[in-house]
């Protein structure tokens, strides 16, 4: 027979807890004030809180001494923008392009944080130092060819009347003094016929004029030929590309002749003029999004005016590369409070199924409202802004906070028409309590982690739960009682006898035997299911499928294609501290570059990968060197320019088709050696640092690297610290992030978890006392954990950095359940406990759920994670723990 026994006296808290509601709930007076003083408290947390900032710049979620935000840091620093500000315009004419770029040009320009801005290139100083280009030999070679090409001509004026026949004009193209002395020239006259000798007698052999390489027999030097030798030496030195050479170096039109313009310049153009781009530098960076967001929209109406005017409608125009931050910003906003909104209706629509009671919304929803409303007081108050993470909280959050408010209703439900609260608060203040300590302790599990996001979310998140327990604590008995007693009162069973450990075997229904049997077994196959799906769990590595898809956006929204338009975009920047420094990086970037070397490390793409480094850009390389050196010979090549030009009209007509030519180097000779000064102001852009004007201390690299995959980037960052050991320089690049994010992401996902199982089970420990009933809530959890990432390995589902922040939410949320119906298993609210458990985990799902209608893949993954972890974990602890009576 079964024996009652004494129920565990309430603990001093609880007690004191209970008194406190009594005190608060004994007139509708003192509810009324204590309901207006909490909802001012509210108000004045939703007034302090509205204004904080979101920042989505991946740089917010690490910690400021990250090597990759250090160097960002550093580099924003010195130019004030680590990226360009780049403007896309599209347009069904070059007109309409050239138009839209010239008005919104015009707009940009007036802005204060302009510190620079392009829409043509400038060549010209270029042009001018050519020459200066050229390697020393080459140069030396020109020369030659110049007073080569003289002596020919000469030769070819003067030959015929001194000798008969034609003038072997190879003959007259080497000595330096042919020309000293008119009566010392020796035309090379055609000897007499000499007899033929005998024919035993071999014919002596006469000495060959020596012939110019490439060229054919009789044929003198070529500057034409020669010229466009050196066009393609500047091609492949790779600092320059086609268009910019046919720039700034000699190249003949349709008649052979060479232009010569004042100026010579190049927009950033595709598809024949429809394309344009305008580059500028602002004093503000791309991480600064509320002047992106603003700036966008000054552009945004700019264009708009401009196509009130008469530019045609279909122009579109985009803010492109860095501070394209409205799409991804208003993505991340969108998504967070459609989330909210969605979560916030799921749960309501759960509580309304399970209690069947319209009083059930007040009592869930003010509490809530409060909590949620003070939590965002203390982010605000905390950090100052949300980040990517912790966006998302809220919707997540209200989930989790409810759970609170739903156990202490259903308690209270099962009371009648009148409440108890002292009661409820007395008699299941101790689970609600263990329930908040394991969800809150688990959280802060975060605080240690290296990811600063995770410590932010832990930190926010535990607050929050921490909030909910309060609010619903005394909210949910004040607002019932200024709702009055209960029209309808549910049926409630007769109550069930308080069993003691040793009581016999509760009754239970005929087939109870093969139910256990079955659950049992059930459980054991669960159990198999997580040992082989676990190991399968991995870690997401392509950062691709966390970008927002974008398939349901309009064709208007589609990114123009600017990148064809011909500036060079995305660079990994190197920041030193002295010239010296940096010259020793930039020449072992050189060397592997010129070596072909491939990237150790890198990833399999399917077909054959190139060398890594593409190409390097500092002020050194792209100044000419040697130029001491060359200027003499330069200023040689320009004395027999002129010579030649003066002669040219007593000269051939082949000599002349050389004039423009000639004409285009004697201004090109004309120039001193090129000096930083005279460079234009796009090439130095990228290596100018914002207030101190040098440019000497930033150099640029271009990589072929699969910059979306986690592992690559990581093998890059590991083959710069090699190539920066021993040097101050630093590595700065956005794609950076990522392999610092990953590297301290994985590290904490080895130690984050199982810490917060620690911390669970010492909680579990601390309430339930008692090694078996620790243990049997314990392996539970543990159980629906494995199982949740069994799952996640099989489906497969991947951790990121964004699902991998909930998994400690999921652990200490997945023992609620457990604690809640291991104290409810022998009391007369058992039933009630089962089903407020039960709707807990649902309103906590419905939490998650609205995530799942979230565009960002990242914060999508999140509601998948936790609705099914926490379907796991409950389901595993009601198979496990839930007692099947007959009432």
């Amino acid at each position: 027979m079964a024996t009652e026994t004494v129920p565990a006296r309430p603990g001093p808290l609880a007690r004191r807890s209970a008194n406190l509601v009594g005190w608060l709930t004994r007139g509708k007076a003192r509810s009324g004030v204590a309901l207006i003083t909490a909802v001012l408290l509210g108000l004045l947390a939703v007034w302090f809180g509205a204004s904080i900032s979101i920042d989505t710049d991946l740089r917010s979620l690490l910690p400021a001494s990250a090597p990759s935000v250090a160097a960002l840091d550093l580099l924003e620093e010195r130019k004030g923008s680590a990226e360009g500000f780049v403007i896309a315009i599209e347009a069904p004419s070059p007109g309409d392009a050239n138009a839209m770029v010239l008005g919104i040009a015009a707009e940009v320009a007036s802005w204060p944080e302009t510190t620079s801005l392009t829409v043509e290139r400038d060549y010209t100083p270029l042009r001018a130092h050519a020459l200066y280009m050229l390697e020393l030999e080459d140069l030396e070679k020109l020369r030659d060819e110049l007073e080569a090409e003289r002596k020919q001509a000469i030769a070819r004026m003067m030959g015929p009347g001194l000798v008969e026949g034609e003038v072997d004009t190879s003959d007259v193209s080497v000595g330096d003094d042919w020309d000293d002395e008119f009566e010392e020239l020796d035309w090379g006259a055609p000897e007499p016929k000499a007899e033929q000798p005998a024919p035993e007698q071999p014919q002596p052999e006469q000495p060959q004029p020596e012939q110019q390489k490439d060229e054919p027999p009789g044929e003198g030097p070529d500057l034409e030929q020669f010229l466009r030798d050196q066009r393609e030496g500047l091609l492949a030195q790779g600092v320059l590309d086609p268009k910019e050479i046919a720039l700034i170096w000699p190249e003949e039109n349709e008649r052979g002749e060479i232009p010569w313009t004042a100026r010579v310049g190049m927009p950033y153009a595709a598809e024949g003029g429809k394309i344009r781009t305008i580059h500028a530098s602002l004093s503000k960076p791309a991480t600064d999004v509320q002047f992106a967001q603003d700036a966008i929209a000054r552009v945004e109406r700019r264009a708009a005016s401009l196509r009130a005017k008469g530019v045609a409608a279909e122009t579109r125009v985009q803010v492109v590369s860095a501070y394209n931050v409205s799409g991804p910003v208003n993505t991340i906003l969108r998504d967070a409070r459609r989330a909210t909104w969605i979560s916030a209706s799921l749960v309501l629509a759960v509580l309304l199924l399970g209690f069947r009671n319209l009083r059930v919304l007040p009592l869930v929803m003010v509490p809530m409202t409060v909590a949620m409303s003070l939590t965002l007081a203390v982010a605000k108050l905390s950090f100052g802004q949300l980040n990517a993470l912790t966006v998302f909280l809220f919707a997540v959050l209200f989930g989790m906070g409810v759970d609170f408010s739903v156990h202490l209703y259903a308690l209270r439900e099962r009371q009648g028409r009148d409440a108890d609260w002292p009661a409820v608060i007395r008699e299941h203040f101790r689970p609600l309590l263990a329930t908040m300590s394991t969800t809150s302790a688990s959280l802060l599990v975060l605080m240690l982690a290296e990811f600063k996001a995770f410590r932010e979310f832990g930190a926010i998140s535990a607050a929050g739960v921490v909030l909910c327990f309060v609010a619903a604590i005394i909210l949910v008995p004040v607002i019932d009682v200024l709702i009055g007693p209960l029209r309808r009162a549910p049926k409630v069973r007769a109550p069930l006898p308080e069993l003691s450990d040793q009581s016999p075997a509760p009754i239970v229904p005929r087939f109870a035997g093969w139910f256990a049997k079955a659950r049992y077994v059930l459980l054991v196959l669960l159990a198999g299911v997580a040992l082989y799906g676990a190991p399968k769990l991995q870690m997401e590595k392509d950062t691709r499928v966390l970008n927002a898809s974008n398939a349901g956006d309009a064709q208007s929204n589609k990114e123009i294609s600017y990148r064809q338009t011909g500036g060079r975009y995305k660079s990994l920047a190197l920041v030193a501290d002295s010239p010296e420094q940096l010259d020793v990086v930039v020449d072992r970037l050189i060397a592997i570059e010129e070596s072909g070397e491939l990237l150790p490390g890198a990833i399999d793409i399917g077909e054959p990968r190139q060398p890594w480094v593409k190409e390097v850009y500092s002020l050194r390389t792209i100044m000419p060197t040697d130029q001491a050196a060359k200027a003499p010979v330069i200023e040689q090549i320009g004395a027999r320019t002129n010579d030649l030009l003066a002669e040219l009209p007593d000269l051939d007509d082949e000599a002349r088709r050389y004039q423009t030519h000639l004409e285009a180097l004697e201004r090109m000779a004309k120039a001193d050696p090129l000096t930083v000064d005279e460079l234009p102001d796009w090439s130095l852009e990228p290596f100018r640092e914002s207030e101190s004007g040098r440019s000497d201390r930033i150099a640029h690299t271009y990589l072929r690297i699969a910059g979306w995959s986690i592992d690559e980037l990581v093998a890059v960052r590991e083959r710069l610290d090699e190539i920066l050991e021993g040097t101050e320089v630093r590595a700065a690049d956005s794609r950076l992030v990522f392999a610092d994010l990953m590297t301290l992401v994985e590290r904490d996902a080895k130690r984050i978890p199982l810490f917060a199982l620690g911390v669970i089970l010492l909680f579990i420990a601390i309430d339930v006392r008692r090694v078996g009933g620790t243990l049997a809530c314990f392996a539970t959890l543990g159980l629906g954990v494995t199982l949740a990432v069994a799952v996640m390995g099989l489906w497969p589902m991947r951790l990121n950095f964004f699902n991998l922040v909930v998994m400690p939410a999921v652990v200490g949320l997945g023992i609620d359940a457990s604690i809640h119906l291991w104290h409810g298993r022998k009391k007369a609210t058992l039933a009630a406990t089962g089903k407020a458990s039960l709707l807990a985990a649902m309103t906590t799902v419905a939490g998650f759920s609205g995530l799942l209608a979230a565009n960002h893949a990242g914060l999508r993954s999140i509601g998948e994670v936790g609705v099914m972890a926490i379907v796991a974990c409950v389901g595993v602890a009601f198979l496990a723990l839930y007692p099947v009576r007959r009432g």
